[in-house]
């Protein structure tokens, strides 16, 4: 054996003996040349897009110095808009199906109506065939919808019948100066943005949606609480045939009817035996409170007799307890140690009067009466004479 034992290799160290692996730099340099390629190009398409957003700054603040302050709201987002003529009347063209003429459909009409001085409005209304087609089913009929818009005060001209796509061609032939749309591009018939033309001509003017209220939003609030238009139009008198409902739906109906009848009229009377509850509490808190004020004005004063006969028979003034006489107590009661004329008692009768008398503030207490009276003295010549 040997004396010393040997050293513990370090961790991770190769075994002596093994063949120790070569590092390839080449792979590395190769892996850091592709990453920063690759830099590269993201940093090459970074300022790309850099100079992409200042050209389209510099374009946009371009085109908004050519028009006054007042018509750059409506040049849509990315293209130009073309001052409007002031020799004439400027004819603007809008289009739409204006199924339900609602309050957006107005404040639409009336920007187109007044975004330049001197504006010949026309609408144009597509009929229910090529709406059908194209959108779905509407409410109004075509005719409906005509007579709807004709009455806008805003509109001069409606055009029935119109395209639902409009082309350059259609702009000519009705002299048409500007098509006023929301800046929302619309795709039909596989075209990105129908309203594209007119874009990049220059005569499309930019309308704001009213958020809130559209024709789609209407008829979603009428399907989702259809069972109560159901009950509205028939307390109106509608039968179930001009409804289209089925026996079995109406009955449904009744029954819900009646059950939130009896909800509504449940809900109402606990709510008013809730109130008059609180009413009767609030009277017999003031009662209480009323009488409560009134006893303590109105207590009834005691007589001198009742003091004494308290003082004197039970609280702590007893003959057991304080050894006193009937006319020590007497004396105290009506404090006659206090003045010298009434220290000598013998001097004085005591007179009470057992006749009842009325008390001025409640006839159910009979107060007696007590007099206290000096003695009268006989003269010294009397007494000797006797």
């Amino acid at each position: 054996m040997a004396s010393s034992s040997p050293k513990k290799a370090l961790k991770g160290a190769p075994k002596r003996g093994t063949k120790r692996k070569r590092i390839d730099h080449s792979k590395n340099m190769e892996a850091n040349g592709k990453k920063a390629k690759i830099d590269g190009e993201a940093g090459g398409l970074g300022a790309d897009h850099d100079e992409a957003a200042a050209s389209l700054a510099a374009r946009e603040e371009l085109w908004d110095s050519e028009l006054p302050a007042e018509y750059r709201k409506f040049r849509p987002k990315g293209y130009r808009l073309k001052p409007p003529p002031t020799d004439r009347p400027v004819r603007v063209y809008a289009d739409g199906v204006f199924d339900l003429f609602h309050l957006g459909h107005m404040r639409q009409l009336e920007q187109c109506k007044k975004a330049f001085p001197n504006v010949h409005l026309i609408v144009g209304i597509p009929n229910d065939k090529e709406t059908h087609s194209r959108k779905g089913l509407t409410v109004l009929t075509d005719e409906q919808r005509y007579e709807t818009v004709r009455h806008c005060k805003w509109v001069d001209e409606v055009l029935e019948n119109a395209p639902w796509i409009i082309t350059m061609d259609f702009v000519r032939s009705h002299n048409i100066d500007y098509c006023a749309h929301d800046d929302i591009p619309y795709v039909a018939d596989g075209i990105e943005d129908i309203y594209k033309p007119m874009k990049e001509a220059g005569i499309f003017v930019a309308t704001q949606r009213t958020e809130g209220i559209s024709t789609s939003d209407i008829i979603t609030k009428i399907i989702r609480d259809y069972d109560k238009y159901l009950l509205r139009n028939f307390a109106r008198g509608a039968t179930r045939k001009e409804l289209n409902v089925s026996w079995l739906k109406k009955n449904e109906l009744d029954l819900k009817k009646q059950v939130n009848d009896f909800r509504d009229s449940w809900k109402n009377y606990n709510d008013s035996i809730s109130n008059k509850s609180k009413d009767l509490y609030t009277l017999v808190r003031e009662v209480l409170r009323r009488n409560t004020n009134r006893a303590r004005h109105n207590i009834p004063v005691k007589a001198p007799i009742d003091k004494f006969a308290l003082k004197y028979n039970a609280n702590g003034l007893s003959r057991t307890s304080s050894h006193r006489s009937l006319f020590d107590n007497l004396k105290e009661w009506i404090k006659l140690d206090d003045h010298d004329d009434y220290k000598n008692m013998d001097e004085y009768d005591v007179y009470v009067d057992d006749r009842e008398s009325p008390d001025t503030e409640s006839l159910d207490e009979r107060i007696p009466k007590i007099t206290v009276k000096r003695k009268r003295r006989t003269s010294f010549s009397r007494r000797q004479s006797k």
